[in-house]
């Protein structure tokens, strides 16, 4: 065990962010528009993310919320949702009264599109989407479903930044997509998030929710919405100048932390996969993930200690980053999603929780763990610090 090479530090605070926080600070600290860093930003992230109409937010959660307003989904719409994945992806939905139906995962715990076309109904109005840890969903089938059926296919993709299907970039390719640039994110404002689509009308819904005023006046041109732009719709959703400061000169990078991410993966699924009974999740042959982690699948049956155990083992051996994923889960565990009734009194709205949908869910969640997917000039050092303790807690308990 190497102590040094245990605890990664993400993200790497470089003079470039600190210089550009130092002088967002003796420039504007508030803006109203869609001016200044703001600006320069969104600018960027449209170029890297190959999208059309995108718009920087205080956090993923208000991404995917701004996705589902501009989406212009409301009471009496259903919307299938993953069964397994964090919280935020489907929460959002609740305040606009949507009716939300779980589709199961598949093997490598992305929303299966065989469950997904067993739920459409003529109610059904969206097919929201994430790209797990990173692992591309299986977006020829999920868009041939929506396509099919007439629906908006919406993509979490805050897990995804720079992955690719197809060699085209995740997020490019829905109705809309949301991304999280919270603190342990790819790409990471500390707080933060892009909400972004192909379509004009859904983007100015999303500015008319989170803007009002300068930018709003400036960007909604629909007419039966411009009557909004002074007072916007309700809320102030923008991501603060200090927070754009932060992740603006990430960008200038990005392409080389992904690159080395990817060799890291790489390396590890080498390492972990000739190490029986672990295996690193299958990803689907057109997919060229983001690694936000690395899911690994333990097979109880080669092992005389249970999951939970292992990782605490390896935890004590010096793999602190070694983790089984607590809110990221079956969403059946959430009273959230688990209480219609009461649920209904706060937001009127409907959830339909049915067993059978979370059955791979389940099975996957409680049989994965994952660890950090490292990059920069010292990854190789981590790679074969955690490699040497994995194998070593394997040999000890394996049967």
């Amino acid at each position: 065990m190497n102590v040094k090479y245990s605890k990664f530090i993400h993200p790497k605070i470089t003079n470039e962010i600190c210089s550009s926080v130092q002088t967002q600070l003796m420039e504007e600290i508030s803006i109203y528009d869609d001016s200044g860093i703001y600006e320069r930003l969104e600018r960027k992230f449209k170029e890297k993310f190959n999208v059309q109409n995108a718009i920087a937010v205080n956090s993923g959660t208000t991404a995917l919320f701004s996705m589902f307003y501009g989406a212009g989904i409301t009471h009496g719409d259903e919307v299938i949702v993953p069964s397994y994945t964090f919280f935020a992806t489907c929460a959002p939905l609740h305040q606009l009264g949507a009716e939300l139906k779980f589709a199961d995962c598949g093997d490598n715990g992305n929303i299966d599109p065989q469950a997904v076309e067993s739920l459409v109904t003529s109610k059904t109005k969206a097919v929201v989407i994430t790209h797990m840890w990173g692992i591309p969903c299986d977006l020829d089938a999920l868009m041939d479903i929506c396509s099919r059926h007439n629906l908006l296919l919406l993509e979490d993709s805050s897990h995804a930044h720079g992955a690719t299907w197809d060699g085209k970039i995740v997020g490019s390719f829905a109705d809309g997509a949301a991304w999280s640039f919270q603190g342990k994110k790819i790409l990471t404002s500390g707080e933060g998030g892009f909400f972004a689509t192909k379509h004009r009308r859904m983007y100015e819904r999303a500015v008319l929710v989170g803007h009002f005023n300068k930018r709003a006046i400036k960007e909604v041109c629909y007419e039966d919405l411009k009557d909004f732009s002074t007072t916007g719709t309700g809320l102030n959703l923008r991501m603060h100048p200090l927070a754009a400061a932060v992740v603006l000169p990430q960008m200038d990078y990005f392409e080389q932390m992904m690159e080395e991410k990817r060799e890291t993966a790489l390396l590890m699924k080498q390492g972990i996969d000739a190490i029986k009974g672990l295996k690193v999740v299958r990803v689907p042959e057109k997919a060229n993930p983001a690694w936000y982690a690395l899911p690994i699948l333990f097979n109880q049956n080669q092992f005389i200690i249970n999951i939970k155990q292992f990782v605490e083992q390896l935890n004590k051996a010096g793999a602190v980053e070694a983790d089984i994923p607590g809110s990221t889960c079956p969403l059946e565990k959430y009273f959230l999603f688990h209480s219609p009734h009461k649920i209904s009194q706060i937001y009127s709205n409907k959830i339909r929780i049915e067993r059978e949908n979370f059955i791979n869910s389940i099975n996957f969640h409680n049989s994965m763990f994952k660890l950090d997917v490292w990059y920069g000039d010292e990854r190789f050092n981590f790679i074969e610090n955690y490699l040497s303790i994995i194998n070593k807690v394997s040999e000890q308990y394996r049967k």
